[in-house]
């Protein structure tokens, strides 16, 4: 890892920690931060960036210095932070929005900081009430009201993004045992407020609100509920209400709740440790192995890296579900011999694709390289387990000090010069 500040890098840093997050409730907008020493007698000003790379000139932060003094005469302790920081800074007006377009409303919010908005919110409007508030909070409103998360990592500017569905499986290799699961209460119901807004003098008992220009809006609102339909009829009661967000109106809000409900009537977590160079992230649905037969499926709420040879991060999901698993036996065969054998375990639905190794094997005499005859198995799981068996025949032929070609893949020829692949 190294640190770029301005012009100047630093390769000699220790005791780096980054541990990113992300609230894809909408319920926070985090800031994060890292911290590293730096082996070095220079000094640092505050207010400005610095960049956190790897040693593959990866990019995992661009966070404004709010921190830089020496802990000795050689070390440099540095800490920075997030830009969403600076929109901490900022204050914007109240304002009754009917119809605006998101991207016009997170302009305005983000003002000049560098950001990104995903194109899928291009066509997405706005309608409700927004108070004085900092440009963060802002944001996060928008975010909740839209659908959208905001990602801080791994990238040199904010970035507003859809929640996706899309799944990645995280290998068993990869994971180290063994994965804690922790089961909640029960989330029983959820209800929000929708707001509606009449332009008027109110009366004593309206709850009304003040744009900044001085004009009064009447509030009218009505709670929706969703309920749990998985919940025991022993379970206690426990509500998720959410008030006070008034860009929340009866056009979205059931799809508000949709979604929410898929945060908080699932009741487990899980957290595990995982070679990660950076491959997942907070915000992220991943699936995992919990065991040998198990596995779930939930979002990544946050990563606490630790860097060496390879860098890993102790990783909490949130919310999750057991997923249905099943099984894929894979034989690889020369002449009717099992040269090798993998065991998998895959998600039911997933499409999965194994690349088939080249093979090393030694018999009566003769190293042989195998080749397969199909270079990738792929298919779709099914709740039975699958058997596939892949012939493979022989490349390459070393015995008594002579090294025979006997089968390609391919080959081409240039200048008397024959090259094999």
């Amino acid at each position: 890892m190294y640190l770029m500040v301005g012009e100047t890098k630093y390769t000699q840093i220790k005791d780096i920690s980054f541990a990113p997050e992300t609230d894809i409730s909408g319920d926070s907008l985090p800031i994060n931060q890292f911290e590293l020493n730096i082996v070095t007698p220079d000094s640092i000003a505050i207010g400005q960036y610095a960049e956190l790379y790897d040693d593959m000139d990866k990019l995992w932060a661009r966070y404004w210095i709010v921190y830089a003094e020496h802990i000795t005469l050689q070390t440099l302790r540095v800490r920075a932070k997030s830009p969403v920081l600076l929109l901490s800074q900022r204050r914007l007006d109240a304002e009754l929005w009917t119809a605006k377009p998101a991207p016009e409303a997170i302009a305005e919010a983000m003002q000049s900081m560098p950001y990104t908005l995903d194109a899928s919110f291009d066509n997405v409007t706005l309608t409700g009430f927004v108070p004085s508030q900092e440009s963060r909070a802002r944001i996060q409103w928008i975010c909740f009201a839209i659908g959208a998360y905001v990602r801080t990592f791994f990238n040199d500017k904010i970035e507003i993004l859809p929640i996706d569905e899309t799944e990645e499986l995280i290998p068993p290799d990869k994971t180290y045992y063994k994965p804690s699961v922790t089961f909640n209460d029960y989330v029983t119901t959820i209800q929000a407020s929708a707001y509606s807004f009449t332009h008027g003098t109110p009366d004593v008992t309206d709850e009304y609100v003040e744009d900044s220009n001085g004009n009064y809006y009447i509030v009218n609102s009505q709670f929706v509920r969703l309920h749990n339909p998985d919940v025991p009829a022993s379970a206690p009661e426990k509500t998720i209400t959410i008030d006070g967000v008034y860009l929340v109106n009866n056009d979205n809000v059931s799809s508000i709740l949709t979604y929410l409900s898929q945060m908080y009537f699932k009741r487990t977590e899980v957290d595990l440790d995982v070679i990660n160079n950076g491959e997942y992230e907070p915000g992220a649905k991943v699936i995992i192995h919990v065991d040998d037969e198990t596995m779930y499926a939930g979002r990544v709420a946050s990563c606490d890296f630790a860097f060496g040879l390879q860098a890993k991060s102790k990783m909490h999901m949130v919310p999750t579900d057991m997923r249905e698993s099943s099984t894929l036996d894979v034989t690889y065969t020369f002449n009717g011999v099992k040269v090798g054998r993998y065991h998998y375990r895959f998600p039911v639905d997933y499409a999965y694709s194994i690349t088939c190794p080249y093979i090393d094997y030694q018999y009566n005499g003769h190293r042989y390289i195998l080749r397969p005859t199909v270079t990738e198995i792929s298919g779709t799981m099914t709740s039975e387990a699958q058997t596939i068996t892949v012939p493979y025949v022989a490349a390459l032929d070393y015995s008594d000090e002579t090294l025979t070609v006997i089968s390609v893949d391919d080959f081409t020829t240039e200048s008397g010069i024959v090259t094999i692949t």
